[in-house]
């Protein structure tokens, strides 16, 4: 395909217009946060609200969800109902559904009308259901909101937005346009047309670029044969990383949700897109560190809810590894010289071990570690561990025996490198592909798995070899 005349290769080049009133750059939210909470404090209502209409309206949302519930119930009494719907309509799904909690049903419903379809089914699944469903009895159009909810948030269903610019495949180019004049503003965030046959049915993609500039008595279906636009799109219960896998793939700027008719229910943009990519490294990121679903400044006691276990597991990988230790202890006692090294071995190991499992978690999550390839992935992360193993062993065997004067410990610390650099590699490679496989998420806990081996085995070779090479070689 021309990516130049590609429907979804080219990315749409609407312009992004500053926000009304901001300067050459926006405000400091944190300096502006803090003195807005600080002039609470001091009873300076006026002076807090002030402070807070100078943000931009998804830093106020921040600002909202961070402040203690009555500063926020008394920062939000400040704001006018338009300053609400256009935090609820910028700001990050959790702080827009924190500001929800603290309305009244029917005060969020007024205000939510205001709001995105999309945006306001996703808060809507953040809130607890008696709120949620009393909000909905109260908005002006609940049909347009109730189909979004049957779907997950981390599916295409619950990523989609229902209003989107649309026309028939029988009109005519000017009637398209003139169809997409009354869709009005909210057509702007978008550079492709869906075309659809009268059941509403994904015949196409058009783009409003082509409308413009082909003859008004053009068919909207001959512009969409004319590119031979391949048609590509979505079911709606599609995981949301399979969907930004595709969209990033492909480079495609929108992607048709369709049901099993080939209905379009919906669209997902890139900018959707974009936030499942980040979330979902986050997401990624924390797992792998043992910290999954906090925040930096979240609540204390939902951080030790989810590091205590993993704390508590990994003492008891600490005492496994401590345990082999335990195994030399008369060498180790005659040998004193072998303890000044079992951290290099150890750390070697694990920083490895790191890298790889981070490597491999990672190129999972974007779909780069396909299922046939994990033979091929475990070779090539054994021929590196090797490479690097012998790399190491040079280096350290050389150390330990200038240092301690000792052969023996040289060719004992060489042997150890080598073999926990494989083990490094087998297990930062081969943990995860065997998590997935067994259906577990591999960024949970293969980190965990893969420091246990670096240091149990790291420990156990460099033990062993130490106790047969330097009581032979001295």
């Amino acid at each position: 395909m021309n990516r130049q005349t590609d429907p979804q290769s080219t990315i749409a080049l609407e312009s992004q217009a500053p926000p009304t009133g901001m300067g050459i750059a926006p405000v400091d939210p944190h300096v502006h946060g803090a003195a807005a909470l600080a002039a609470l404090e001091r009873g300076q209502a006026g002076v807090a609200a002030r402070i807070l209409r100078e943000m931009l309206s998804a830093d106020q949302g921040i600002l909202l969800r961070r402040a203690p519930r009555n500063e926020r119930r008394l920062l939000i009494s400040l704001l006018t109902p338009d300053e609400l719907a256009d935090i609820l309509d910028e700001a990050p799904t959790p702080a827009a559904a924190a500001v929800t909690r603290e309305l009244a049903p029917d005060q969020a419903a007024g205000i939510l009308d205001d709001v995105d379809t999309h945006t306001v089914a996703d808060i809507l699944q953040e809130l607890p259901d008696e709120h949620a469903a009393a909000i909905v009895a109260e908005l002006d159009h609940p049909e347009e909101v109730v189909p979004l909810l049957q779907f997950r948030p981390d599916t295409a269903g619950g990523m989609m937005t229902p209003d989107f610019p649309r026309v028939r495949n029988d009109v005519t180019a000017g009637n398209a346009l003139d169809a997409l004049r009354l869709f009005g503003e909210d057509a702007e965030g978008f550079g492709w047309v869906c075309v659809v046959d009268r059941g509403q049915r994904l015949t196409g993609y058009v783009s409003i670029a082509h409308l413009a500039l082909s003859s008004p008595t053009r068919t909207v279906q001959d512009l969409a044969d004319q590119y031979d636009h391949h048609l590509v799109s979505v079911p709606p219960e599609m995981d949301q990383e399979e969907v930004h896998r595709i969209m990033s793939r492909y480079s495609f700027s929108i992607v048709p949700v369709v049901d099993s008719e080939q209905r379009v229910l919906g669209v997902i943009r890139a900018e959707e897109a974009m936030r499942v990519a980040e979330d979902e490294a986050t997401e990624d990121m924390l797992r792998i560190a043992s910290a999954p679903g906090e925040r930096v400044f979240g609540p204390l006691h939902l951080s030790v809810r989810h590091r205590l276990p993993w704390l508590v597991l990994n003492l008891g990988t600490v005492l496994v590894a401590a345990a082999v230790v335990n195994m030399f202890e008369s060498t180790i006692a005659a040998i004193a010289m072998l303890a000044v090294f079992l951290p290099v071995v150890a750390g070697q190991g694990g920083i490895a071990g790191t890298q790889t499992v981070t490597l491999v978690v990672r190129g999972m999550a974007i779909g780069e570690v396909p299922s046939a390839a994990g033979l091929r992935l475990l070779g090539r992360e054994l021929l590196l561990g090797l490479m690097h193993g012998m790399a190491l062993a040079a280096l350290a065997g050389a150390l330990g025996w200038v240092w301690k004067g000792s052969p023996g410990l040289g060719i004992a610390l060489a042997a150890a490198m080598v073999g926990n650099l494989l083990v490094a590699a087998l297990t930062g490679a081969g943990v995860p592909l065997l998590l997935r496989r067994l259906g577990i998420d591999p960024a949970v806990s293969s980190a965990v798995f893969v420091t246990t081996f670096t240091d149990v085995l790291g420990f156990l070779i460099f033990l062993a070899a130490g106790a047969f090479f330097v009581t032979w070689l001295g």
